[in-house]
């Protein structure tokens, strides 16, 4: 049996119940009436990424692939025009109605929470806590140094939860008005001890009766025990900092994702698929379960082909636009971490066991004093890098290998995209050779090497 039909039985086991986890293969592996419901789905995946956004379609026995750019202005755009793509695929011209007529399962996965936590591109958040605490303690090593002051910086303040309610109040309105006024544009509250629940209910109740939600200018709060029952103080508040990070991309793009699907009269609603392994509907969906979500996919599959070819380990790597993540699956599991590590944090919930490196084939190479440094920031596919024409002009590893010989300019991205030699040559030099003084040859030769090196 191919290894395409061990990933398609893989996932019409998710269409039967898409919360399920670590299912065995060989539980449909045979049989005439899983052969017949294997011949009649329809399951549409797609996986958005910084730079290209990908579909897979399993139509029946059949399986129909479809890739296009990455619109991070509007990440609809790319989500519709993927799904159009596929549809033309699949019926020789595009009929993205009848795809999402006929479509079981709708899933969808992406690593924009991946993306937006390693560019540290999300709102400004403002953190409570409660007098005692000290938010020193989340910070552990320097990772978490540098996360805490890109996120939150200087907006943390502490109330004292011993007040009586009248001078309770005042202390919420006098906290939340100076993190506003430091810039805070989503708070997290997060208390500690045996009464933390009673207490952020209690400071919930207090904070809507001054600012409601129905007023244009009430600011998103997230109360840490509404996320995890997590007891560890430091885990539990920052999930909750990386979740209200990611929520409000995720929600704009997701809710509109699904807008379009009810626009098209889709029969099935749209699936996200989490960096745990199930599925959820938009409105059940945690934004922090997105992060890695896409990886996570690629894990899954990657468990199909251990288990079709009986391999006890494999190492999966995908390497993205702006990043590359690498893991292990391990006598048919893929590894996790009871406590996920997003980085170098530990959060409340199950992750897999998934290094992201921050970068990737869209990834900036700048000189800094005399050095070769890669990324984290990305061009992502708009303009995206150089050869790709369309406005680009800083040096990325795709210049390098196009000019290289790795790439063929002709038949990039199944040829839709045609890469110029001439304008990554232009940027390679602007931005690498001619600060480190050196020959393109040479320049092309440091890159590789810096960029194997990550």
């Amino acid at each position: 049996m191919p290894a395409v039909e061990i990933c398609n039985i893989y996932f019409q086991l998710q269409i039967v119940n898409p919360g399920a986890r670590g299912l065995a293969i060989s539980r449909v592996a045979c049989g005439t009436h899983n052969r017949q419901v294997l011949a009649m789905a329809v399951l549409v995946s797609i996986d958005n990424g910084g730079t290209l956004t990908d579909a897979c379609v399993i139509y029946g026995s059949k399986v129909f692939h479809a890739k296009t750019l990455t619109t991070p202005h509007d990440l609809t755009k790319c989500f519709v025009e993927v799904l159009r793509e596929a549809s033309r695929k699949i019926y020789g011209e595009p009929k993205l109605g009848m795809l999402l007529d006929e479509a079981d399962y709708i899933r969808y996965s992406t690593t924009r929470g991946t993306n937006d936590i390693v560019q540290r591109i999300g709102p400004r958040l403002g953190l409570i806590v409660a007098n005692g605490s000290d938010v020193k303690d989340l910070i552990r090593n320097n990772d978490e140094k540098e996360l805490f002051a890109a996120i939150v910086g200087d907006r943390s303040s502490s109330i004292d939860l011993g007040l009586d309610a009248q001078a309770f109040q005042a202390s919420i309105s006098k906290t939340i008005t100076q993190l506003l006024s430091q810039g805070a544009n989503r708070i997290v509250v997060s208390f500690y001890g045996k009464t933390l629940v009673a207490d952020e209910e209690r400071m919930k109740r207090l904070t809507l009766l001054q600012y409601p939600r129905h007023l244009l200018g009430a600011v998103p709060i997230l109360y840490s025990n509404q996320l995890s029952d997590d007891h560890d103080f430091a885990r539990r508040t920052w999930s909750s900092l990386l979740n209200s990070f990611l929520h409000p991309a995720m929600e704009r793009f997701l809710y509109n994702a699904e807008n379009v699907l009810r626009e098209h009269r889709a029969k099935n609603p749209l699936l996200i698929f989490g960096n745990d392994g199930t599925s959820s509907r938009v409105a059940k969906s945690i934004a922090l379960k997105t992060w890695g979500s896409g990886p996570r996919g690629g894990m899954e599959g990657a468990k199909a082909i251990a288990l079709h070819y009986d391999r006890n380990m494999v190492v999966a790597m995908d390497i993205g636009g702006t990043s590359t993540d690498i893991g292990v699956v391990e006598n048919a599991t893929v590894s996790e971490r009871r406590w996920g590590q997003l980085e170098s944090t530990e959060i409340s919930f199950p992750l897999s066991d998934i290094e992201s490196i921050g970068v990737g084939g869209s990834s900036i190479f700048r000189i800094d004093r005399g050095e070769i440094v890669i990324g984290p920031e990305s061009v992502g596919s708009a303009p995206g890098p150089a050869c790709f024409g369309r406005g680009g002009r800083q040096a990325t590893i795709t210049d390098a290998y196009l000019l290289l010989g790795v790439f063929d300019a002709d038949s990039y991205f199944g040829g839709n995209l045609k890469l110029d030699p001439e304008r990554a040559k232009v940027a390679i030099e602007e931005n690498v050779a001619q600060p480190l003084n050196v020959s393109l040859e040479e320049a092309l030769r440091q890159m590789e090497r810096a960029y194997e090196a990550r």
